[in-house]
């Protein structure tokens, strides 16, 4: 296959040096910026004359710069740049690109007369073989959503650089209307930007994401020179892990015209002021539901037209060409600007894009752009502070699970946000337009874009509204829709309003086009020439408009009055235009192989890949680069050039003419599809082998629609060998091609099996499931198809996973009734158990399957290990258990009509019996229906607890109040003797304790340890239960065996609610247990501050316990030492001084040695000292109050008081 010229030197760039536009000169760089370095250096007396500086830069760095390119092309003449689209730079002509380069690489350096001088200097004259091409073949002029909002457009530049071309006479005109996209329109399709199948998006390639290169390159460390955009990356806002798809419908003009729709906008917002969750509007091809779409979508937060950013060009004077007539005129009302202001998330499926109509991408993508919609600022401040919430829209968690990530990672937190206020906007609007369209790419499994929002649109809040858009005749097909209907054909209530808004556009085109005046009839009969057109259209505004085209190119003249001449269908204008450019046959069957590779191709296409796809379909005779472009020049206006430089077909209906045609239609130029499905499948095979696993799939899918070996007579091998083995040479690894993420969730079978017959391994250990092999993972997701292939090529039904499930568990678990039937009759063994001990049947019965279940028990259970397997009979009892635990009363009554099953048995791995274990976990159904089955209502489990303990421990008030009505025995206890009122206490259930209380309950019962309630109760600081059981007469001093009263477990506890509630009901203050210890002593013992200060504000009693667990603690021996002070000064004032002395030497006795003291200790000990001198001196012992003043001194020597208690002291004596 030959290469053409751009890509001779490397087959694949890469894209950054594609778009980087000194991506293609990194081997220069550093000798010119060294120059440019040197030339700043050496000019400083310029810098005082700025614009001779700039003009004296600008030339010797022009000379500089030529001198570099004269050399660079005598040593590689035939090396030259290009990029994804085919643009080919000659060698003797890459003067203006450079010069473009340096004036981009100078853009802070040199001033803005400068820069605009430079802008305004760009040659607008063609600089690539493909000159004749662009300017026919026109690409989309659209901006990035994502620029408009972050207000730097990647696409405006692209689009400064390269100016449309004017020459759309061969075009047809995409009625579909402005074009917008949600990444970077610069992204291949194939990166992670646009969550393409074989490049999934994970967070851990964010959390691995190096910064210190971006350091160094800031701090000059990195070598080699710098890209400036990598120089301040560290500067630019973090960024979430979620990337909008790229959207673009192609069309050829950037400001299409769009007439009217104001009654169609005007019936959306009544639909949407109801209570049903959106609106779905219908009409036939054309009738200008994608164009309604992007008018909303370009007058959003994403589009140009939001506050300003795109002003409307008033309408040129001059109408000479077709697209100067309409492309500048706006006639968009306001009520359509009022409700594109509510739009926060767009999505349009496509069906040459199979990426937009998947359900996880479509998840992703809907996310990614709520994040950027100003009206939802605090969801994506949500998504930054929640992670756990952002790792379920990643693109695996949403092929994983699609409904959790559309339930827990949009709609319950937009719906928390809400509630809490943050949210604010009155109506947040969705857009999703071409339902239809993902209709065409509708999996094996699972569900497409409309099926899914068919059973998600009624959990969405009442503020978030959905817009849909579907085609008529697909309306059948779509499942119900819980949505308002709205028609845009011309049988609808709308016909009359929509009929006048084509007959404006229609008149508006003639009134404007000198052309189409003079290709009609003129005078009042060309009236009624617009009025029969547009009875012809039938409310389509393509057709309208491509008729018009053609009368204005001359292709149709209309001069008469029958118009027999106008087309009546869309189908007839499309085979007019290939008429008119293929005359022959021969002229159609040298464009023939682009078109079918374009119709085949999975997603849009570059240039090159549609080169190489049909260049590989020849064996000997290859397409020149030129040839193809002359051919390919020949379908502008049908393949329209998109941002990422793919080509799409201008609009959806042309593309269906191409595949199919309705009866009674001509079949000339129908495509023949297998020819583009085997060019796709020669590319890949030749220039991209060995394949990874996402491109196999591909390739299968190509492989088996190309069907190569159809109608060859093979003798020896057959035509899916044949296939099976092309798949294995081209191959990277066929086993994980099978069990790729993608084909794991949403599987494609038929090729699946050819992966199988190509020798991929039937029991492939992938990483999902803990290790899962492939049989566990499609038995789980329940895909009988698959299992049964998995089967059929020797799967083994007895390898696990590491958690020791077996692909019968797994299915069981999950309730896949048919791969349970499927894996029983190849022969799983029916009790082997995981490493938890449970068998299938178990984990049927805990999930609730009872079909599962009834068919489980029905099969022969044969024990071949009895070491990992389980009888029927011990399985029936797990069983049984197992759903009593989870409140499957049909399931319990099921098995309790078995003979093998006992209702009173206990499970051999839990020990539970099915009533405990129904009552500890609060389903009371269960019990009344396991006690009036005969269950044993005081029967125990294997730790000797009851029903009813079970039940009060847990809470299960309900639970609790059944058992106790159907005479479960109140004091029936545990082996430690605790009854269920004890049980209540210890855990706090106040409304459990009253309904023991009521039952006759025992107040003060004591257990084995003689524990009462009210014991339990202060033990664990149950204020309110300790309440409740004084309020109902329990005794607050009852003492345990210990001697303890609960007084003293509430002190150790710590709790100093519980204790003033003893205190204030009568508890003994001062009680002392069988190992001397008060309540105070305990509650220094265990440090409760709070508690030992309410007890020494009730005057508890200092002892020598007391003392004796105070030492060490330093905080408890302040409160104490303040405490005595405290008492001491009291009596003091009261003149009680014998008693207060004692106070201050008993204190004085207590404090540790001085010379450990710290500062704050010394402090107390001096009051103490001082006020025991005064206490002294007025008890007429001038002496001691003497030498208790020189105590101090000796402590403090500038201690003023101590100096006068010491002279008053002499003066007494």
């Amino acid at each position: 296959c030959p290469t053409p010229p751009q890509g001779r030197k490397k087959f694949f760039l890469s894209p950054k040096s594609l778009r980087s536009p000194w991506g293609l000169r990194n081997a220069a760089r550093v000798p010119s910026d060294n120059a440019l370095s040197a030339l700043m250096t050496g000019s400083a007396s310029a810098a005082l004359e700025p614009r001779r500086w700039s003009s004296v830069v600008l030339t010797k760095i022009r000379s500089l710069w030529t001198h570099y390119l004269h050399f660079k092309h005598s040593i590689f003449p035939n090396i030259t740049s290009h990029d994804e689209g085919g643009t080919i730079k000659p060698v003797c002509q890459p003067k203006k690109s450079s010069q473009q380069d340096l004036y981009m690489r100078l853009g802070l350096l040199l001033a803005t007369g400068v820069r605009n001088s430079a802008r305004s200097s760009r040659s607008h004259d063609s600089i690539s073989s493909l000159a004749s091409l662009d300017a026919n073949t026109l690409a989309s002029t659209n901006t990035s959503p994502v620029s408009t909002l972050t207000g730097s457009s990647e696409a405006d530049a692209h689009r400064a650089l390269k100016e449309p071309s004017s020459d759309s006479v061969g075009s047809l005109m995409s009625m579909s209307g402005q074009s917008n996209c949600s990444s970077s329109p610069l992204q291949r399709r194939h990166s992670l930007t646009t969550s393409h199948p074989g490049r999934l998006q994970e967070l851990n390639a964010f959390k691995n994401r190096k910064q210190s290169i971006r350091r160094s390159a800031r701090t000059g460390t990195v070598k080699g020179p710098i890209d400036p955009k990598v120089r301040f990356a560290e500067y630019r806002a973090q960024q979430l892990p979620l990337k909008p798809q790229f959207f673009e419908v192609p069309l050829q003009e950037a400001d299409p015209m769009f007439v009217g729709r104001d009654g169609i906008v005007r019936e959306i917002e009544n639909c949407l002021a109801k209570s049903l969750p959106g609106v779905l509007i219908s009409g036939q091809p054309g009738t200008g539901k994608t164009a309604l779409m992007l008018q909303l979508v370009d007058y959003s937060c994403f589009g140009r037209r939001k506050q300003g950013r795109y002003s409307d060009r008033p309408s040129p004077t001059n109408s000479n060409t077709s697209q100067s007539i309409y492309c500048q005129v706006n006639l968009v009302s306001k009520r359509i600007q009022h409700l594109a202001s509510h739009v926060v998330a767009y999505h349009f499926c496509q069906s040459d894009n199979n990426t937009t109509c998947l359900v996880p991408d479509f998840i992703h993508s809907i996310a990614a752009q709520l994040c950027q919609a100003p009206q939802l600022a605090a969801y994506k401040e949500y998504l930054q502070t929640e992670p756990h919430v952002l790792a379920y829209l990643s693109v695996k968690e949403c092929m994983v699970d699609p409904d959790g990530a559309w339930r827990r990672g949009i709609m319950e937190p937009l719906a928390a946000l809400r509630r809490v206020g943050k949210i604010s906007c009155h109506r947040c609007v969705v857009l999703v337009d071409g339902l239809c369209e993902a209709e065409y790419h509708r999996p094996d499994t699972g569900d497409t874009i409309g099926s899914f929002l068919a059973r998600h649109a009624h959990a969405a809040p009442a503020w978030l509204k959905f817009v849909l858009t579907v085609r008529t005749h697909m309306d059948d097909v779509m499942p119900p829709m819980p949505f308002q209907r709205l028609s845009l054909d011309v049988s609808s209530a709308h016909s009359e309003a929509l009929q006048k808004d084509l007959l404006d556009y229609i008149n508006y085109r003639v009134a404007h086009s000198p052309s189409i005046q003079s290709n009609i009839i003129s005078g009042a009969a060309q009236f009624r020439l617009c009025q029969h057109l547009a009875g012809l259209s039938k409310g389509s505004f393509l057709f309208a408009k491509l008729t018009l085209d053609l009368i204005e190119r001359g292709h149709l003249v209309a001069k008469s009055s029958s118009y027999k001449v106008l087309p009546v269908s869309l189908s007839q204008i499309y085979l007019l235009h290939f008429n008119l450019r293929f005359p022959t046959n021969k002229s159609y069957e040298r464009v023939s192989p682009i078109i079918s590779v374009c119709l085949a191709a999975l997603a849009p296409l570059t240039l090159l890949e549609i080169y190489y796809s049909i260049n590989s379909l020849n064996t000997t005779d290859f397409i020149s680069w030129d040839e193809f472009l002359q051919r390919f020049k020949t379908l502008s206006g049908l393949l329209i050039k998109r941002m990422d430089n793919t080509y799409m077909f201008f609009h959806p209906s042309f593309r269906e003419w191409l595949i199919r045609r309705d009866e009674g239609e001509s079949n000339k130029f129908l495509c023949d599809l297998r020819l583009g499905h085997a060019g796709i499948v020669f590319r890949l095979s030749r220039l991209q082998a060995p394949l990874d696993p996402e491109r196999t799939l591909e390739l299968g899918h190509h492989l088996l629609k190309a069907h190569i070996y159809r109608n060859m007579t093979l003798q020896k091998y057959p035509s899916r060998d044949l296939q099976a083995h092309w798949v294995a040479n081209v191959t990277e690894d066929v086993s994980a091609a099978v069990c790729t993420i993608r084909n794991v969730y949403s599987p494609n079978v038929l090729v699946s099996r050819l992966l199988m017959l190509a020798g991929a391994d039937p029991n492939y250990t992938t990483d999902l499931l803990g290790n899962a092999p492939a049989l566990c993972i499609f038995a789980h997701e329940g895909c009988t198809d698959m299992v049964a292939l998995l089967l059929e090529f020797g799967a083994s039904v007895k390898t696990t996973n590491s958690q020791g499930s077996t692909a019968l568990v797994l299915a069981a678990t999950r309730g896949h009734m048919h791969v349970v039937t499927q894996l029983v009759a190849a022969g799983a063994p029916l009790g082997t158990t995981d490493t938890a001990g449970r068998c299938a049947l178990v984990h049927a019965a805990r999930n609730g399957h009872l079909n599962v279940v009834s068919y489980l028990i029905s099969c022969d259970w044969m024990i071949e290990d009895p070491k990992r397997e389980v009888d029927l009979s011990e399985a029936l009892q797990q069983a049984l258990v197992a759903a009593a635990s989870q409140g499957h009363v049909e399931i319990v009554e099921y098995l309790l009509d078995l003979a093998e099953v006992s209702p009173d048995g206990h499970d051999s791995l839990s020990g539970e019996t099915a009533l405990t274990v129904s009552a500890n976990n609060g389903c009371a159904n269960v019990c009344s229906t396991l006690v009036t089955r005969g269950a044993n209502i005081s029967a125990t489990n294997k730790k000797n607890m009851s029903a009813l303990l079970l039940g009060v421990k847990e809470g299960h008030w309900a639970v609790t109040e059944r058992l106790l009505q159907l005479h479960a025995p109140v004091e029936q206890a545990d082996d430690a003797g605790k009854s269920p009122l004890m049980v209540a206490a210890t855990e706090g259930h106040v409304a459990i304790i009253e309904l023991l209380l009521d039952k006759g309950a025992d107040i003060n019962r004591q257990d084995n340890d003689g524990l009462s309630a009210l014991s339990w109760a202060c033990t664990r600081g149950r204020v309110q239960a300790v309440q409740c059981l004084l309020d109902r007469g329990a005794e607050i001093n009852q003492a345990d065996l210990s001697g303890k009263i609960p007084l003293d477990l509430a002190a150790s506890q710590g709790n100093p609610s519980a204790v003033q509630i003893l205190l204030e009901r009568g508890a003994m203050l001062e009680h002392v247990d069988i190992n001397g210890l008060r309540p105070l002593d305990r509650a220094i013992m265990c440090r409760h501050l709070p508690v030992v200060q309410s007890f020494l504000k009730r005057g508890a009693k200092l002892g020598p316990n007391t003392w004796a667990m105070a030492t060490g603690k330093n905080d408890v021996m302040i409160v104490l030492l303040n405490k005595l002070l405290e008492d001491g000064n009291v009596l003091y004032r009261k003149n009680r001084l014998q008693e207060a002395a004692h106070r201050y030497s008993y204190a004085l006795n207590k404090f540790p040695p001085i010379e450990s003291l710290d500062c704050t200790f010394r402090q107390l000990r001096l009051n103490f000292l001082l006020n025991h001198s005064r206490c002294k001196r007025k008890m007429n012992e001038p002496d001691d109050a003497e030498e208790l003043a020189t105590q101090v001194l000796k402590q403090k020597p500038d201690c003023y008081e101590a100096y006068y208690a010491r002279a008053k002291s002499r003066v007494d004596l």
